[in-house]
């Protein structure tokens, strides 16, 4: 009987600790929030956040004239944290990195305590937090993926458009204003975030740049490197936006194909990431004691980590046999 109402003690003060730590977090959340998200806009606009960038050159020749521009590094060379703060803007999510984390904190630490509470089970708790944090990572990809097909296709118009615009005498600039008035985001905002930081004195191309910088679009850095060694090499632009728009069009259609063919092993994947902690929770609430081992024994705790190493080994192979570069 005392060890039942010291145990009952524990998790009453684990759930009011829970309780009071998810109220400070959710308070600095919407500090942070606040705090950040004017300050990053104008950063922003006002290219403050200059980053040093590792590039590769080009070196191209037309007509007997030689023409250099640099590519910046893909994404895999930059830190994490600057990643996360990409695949938010990417995400169409306008929050600070830092806010983003909070958020997910919060929702962990409030899911964990609803669980500790109703089931009063500390491994169950520990599990639908790690379930909080797999379900924002699929979100975020979800919305990452929509939102890039979106881009795709209205790259592909605003390109016509452009080139439509051009060959009627209006000016580069001209277009790239046309585009964002006529065409919606997040094609039209980025077009009109160009102009404006050209309008503040900041060169086309080094505007240009800084937008190809912070997404992950393949195809908006080709874009910004063809219009880059036109721009210094001189070349037909209206001609150049067509050609474009065609090999961008082609990529999106292979892009699709290989989707197509790779669902299965991406279906597969979920599948088998998902299974061992749906299993976990059916055979702990079915009999607990048969799991028992596996958390409070040494053994049990090493099998469950080479268990995790063999789950995020696994994701990454998937991952990468059904993943085609061009």
């Amino acid at each position: 009987m005392i060890a039942e109402l010291r145990i009952t003690d524990l998790i009453t003060a684990g759930a009011a600790f829970l309780v009071v730590w998810t109220v400070l977090m959710i308070a600095a959340l919407l500090w942070s929030i606040r705090r950040s998200r004017e300050e990053q806009r104008m950063h922003r606009r006002l290219e403050l956040l200059q980053e040093d960038v590792t590039t590769r050159e080009l070196r191209l020749w037309h007509e007997g004239r030689e023409a250099r521009t640099r590519v910046p590094h893909s994404r895999k060379e930059m830190p994490l944290s600057q990643r996360f703060r990409r695949a938010l803007d990417e995400a169409g999510w306008d929050v600070a990195p830092a806010a983003a984390v909070l958020l997910v904190l919060a929702a962990c630490a409030a899911v964990a305590m609803g669980v500790l509470v109703l089931v009063k089970s500390a491994p169950l708790a520990a599990v639908a937090a790690v379930a909080v944090v797999l379900v924002f990572v699929a979100l975020l990809r979800q919305r990452m993926a929509r939102r890039q097909a979106r881009f795709e296709g209205q790259l592909v118009d605003a390109l016509a458009l452009a080139a439509r615009s051009l060959r009627s005498g209006h000016p580069l600039v001209g277009a790239f204003r046309l585009i964002a008035e006529e065409v919606d985001d997040p094609v039209g905002g980025l077009f009109a975030r160009i102009c404006q930081q050209q309008a503040m004195g900041v060169s086309l191309e080094q505007a240009m740049w800084a937008e190809a910088r912070q997404s992950f679009s393949a195809d908006l850095r080709l874009f910004t490197t063809t219009v880059v060694i036109q721009l210094r090499s001189g070349g037909n632009l209206a001609n150049m936006m067509e050609r474009l728009a065609f090999v961008i069009r082609d990529r999106t259609r292979l892009g699709r194909q290989v989707r197509a063919l790779t669902a299965q092993t991406q279906l597969s994947k979920r599948v088998l990431l998902a299974l061992p902690f749906l299993l976990f929770v059916v055979l702990y609430l079915i009999k607990p004691d048969y799991l028992r081992p596996l958390y409070t024994t040494s053994t049990g705790r090493w099998l469950l980590v080479a268990a995790a190493v063999g789950m995020v080994l696994g994701a990454w192979s998937m991952s990468r046999l059904s993943k085609l570069r061009f």
